[in-house]
């Protein structure tokens, strides 16, 4: 007899992002210097980071190591701020779309972390792709368990 649960599960990919992007959104702040962008990018592996003001998503860190770049133009990564050196073109996904919808963003615009945000543009956390590829390791091995 095939079990009720199983029967109505959805495929990971048709899982919302409020229910699997439950961190707290680490976004730098457009004063924030260069250095610490740097630092911030490093400690989470990322060579893209947001930009959040007021919790709220005004840009994107585009270049991996900016401390380390700025530094080896002769400028002082700790004088630059973040707003200086941002793109304000973002990749995002908002809360209620889905994984698949995730991973399709993340392919299109090269990037391995992505901002989730509401419909206000509140950033409510970012996404990896390690999450997503544990969400679906998850799902696929509850879906071999019978």
């Amino acid at each position: 007899m095939e079990d009720k649960k199983k029967r109505n599960a959805k495929p990971a990919e048709e899982t919302p992002l409020k229910e699997i992007t439950e961190n707290e959104a680490d976004a730098l702040h457009p004063e924030d210097s260069v250095e610490t962008a740097g630092e911030c990018m490093r400690q989470h592996e990322a060579s893209k980071w947001p930009v959040a003001e007021d919790s709220k998503l005004v840009g994107m860190v585009t270049q991996e190591n900016p401390d380390w770049k700025m530094g080896g133009m002769g400028h002082d990564p700790k004088a630059w701020k973040v707003g200086q050196i941002m793109s304000q073109s973002v990749a995002f996904c908002y809360e209620d779309e889905d994984l698949g919808a995730a991973e399709r963003m993340m392919n299109e615009r090269g990037v391995d972390h992505l901002p989730v945000v509401d419909r206000e543009m509140r950033i409510i956390g970012i996404l990896s792709r390690q999450q997503i590829k544990a969400r679906m390791q998850t799902v696929e091995k509850n879906d071999g368990d019978d």
